[in-house]
């Protein structure tokens, strides 16, 4: 999931990041946990707080979070393309793998839903250690077993784990950044994430896939990760409960019609974006390895693809700004579908890596240029209850993405990942159509 969060952010379009936007006494002051559950603090408390905790804006204070995610990001980088290599190693099939992967998204699902209420408990900078710790244990534990019945609930509870690990990161920044310093604090963070899961897949080359070895280099990361939080300074302040006013509760239905309200493009766009984001995370290395790439030439290409799609993100943010965002969707889904179709007919190996470089650089803008999207169209107090129910969804398409591709892996062949692909970004560019001709 990492990958859908991050390219919200960077391609933010002109609104603040959804967890900083609740009603707040003040905009610079430390994060006050408890307003992740909807709640507000009084001014009196937030001045209290404010006494006991500078707020944090500049990067040398936040080289310790961003350091330490940029830690677990490798290490699930590496995570994501390794276990498929393993599976198929160790002879499960192509749907088998689809279905495992499906998994981790499940975990998102149920995170999404669960981790709010635990960070409002036990605070960002708790959650962080407690998940970290939870994901190297995962990740040591995937490689003891040799069956699919063990890892589908190992990939879960990771999935389970990311999904409270992002949530702690993105709020953690969002409470410590300030207004003037926010959009470059988090332009940096979605670099990094870029960065960091393209220099795990070069990882693969560090030993063979199929010793378990590798499993340990990831655990390793993971844990590494708690060291630069665990040293850093001015954690996130909390306030006591009784010194909160709750505010009015926003149920899951009620933000579903605000989406649909807002846009036609709001829920069929982000389940579409978690098919292509989460089938190029999953299937990507079973493509790959069934038309013989070799493990060396297979962690290049996705180091490069990964690597590569941070460039266009920061100016298909800029131009979003200029141009109605559903243009841009409808135009960018087109691309991917005429690539995905073109990759389907031409098998050349060089072709291959021209025509995926192209597609992920184009699909990986979608999503972000969604949300942003749908802000624009978000009344103020709606966006918290919102930004939940778009992670949500993202996460649904994310669930499903793989276990349908490798449907069609296994009726047509590899090719069938392609097929997949420009199924969706079809679907992508008529929702995208739709809103256009629904809203002004």
């Amino acid at each position: 999931m990492s990958e859908f969060r991050e390219e919200s952010l960077s391609t933010s379009g002109g609104h603040e990041p959804t967890t900083s936007e609740c009603p707040e006494p003040t905009r610079t002051g430390p994060l006050s946990e408890a307003k992740l559950l909807g709640r507000r603090t009084p001014p009196a408390a937030a001045e209290t707080a404010h006494r006991v905790t500078q707020p944090i804006g500049g990067y040398q204070s936040l080289a310790g979070l961003l350091f330490g995610y940029a830690l677990l990001i490798a290490g699930n980088g590496l995570f994501q393309t390794l276990i498929p290599l393993t599976m198929l190693h160790a002879g499960t099939s192509t749907l088998m793998v689809g279905l495992v992967q499906s998994c981790y998204y499940g975990g998102f699902v149920a995170g999404a839903i669960c981790n709010r209420r635990l960070i409002d408990r036990i605070g960002q900078h708790r959650t962080f250690v407690a998940f970290a710790a939870a994901a190297a244990i995962l990740a040591s534990a995937f490689s003891l077993f040799q069956s699919p019945w063990a890892w589908a609930p190992i990939r879960f509870m990771t999935g389970f784990a990311f999904m409270g690990l992002y949530t702690s990161i993105e709020s953690w920044l969002n409470g410590t950044s300030r207004n003037e310093n926010r959009g470059q604090i988090f332009g940096m963070y979605a670099a990094i994430n870029y960065l960091a899961v393209g220099t795990g897949q070069f990882m693969l080359r560090l030993h063979d896939p199929s010793d378990g070895r590798l499993f340990s280099l990831v655990a390793a990361l993971f844990a590494a990760a708690v060291i630069p939080v665990s040293l850093f300074e001015g954690w996130p302040v909390r306030v006591a409960d009784e010194s909160l006013d709750r505010l009015p509760p926003h149920s899951w239905r009620d933000s579903l019609r605000a989406m649909a309200h807002a846009s036609p493009l709001a829920i069929p766009g982000c389940i579409l974006a978690g098919f292509l984001y989460s089938t190029f995370y999953s299937m990507t290395p079973v493509f790959l390895e069934r038309t013989g790439f070799s493990t060396s030439e297979l962690s290049t290409f996705m180091g490069v693809a990964l690597v590569g799609a941070l460039i266009p993100q920061w100016p298909m943010g800029r131009l979003s700004d200029r141009i109605d965002r559903r243009r841009l969707v409808y135009a960018t889904a087109m691309i991917s579908m005429s690539l995905s179709l073109m990759l389907a007919a031409i098998h050349l190996a060089a072709f291959v890596w021209i025509g995926m470089l192209a597609y992920v650089a184009v699909t990986f803008t979608q999503y972000g240029l969604i949300v942003s999207h749908i802000h624009d169209r978000t009344q103020p107090h709606l966006r918290v209850a919102v930004s939940a129910t778009l992670l949500v969804l993202f996460s649904v398409g994310g669930l499903s993405g793989p276990a349908f591709a490798s449907l069609l892996m296994t009726a047509i062949g590899p090719t069938g990942l392609f097929v997949f692909n420009a199924l969706s970004s079809l679907l992508m560019a008529l929702s995208a159509r739709r809103a256009l001709r629904a809203l002004p």
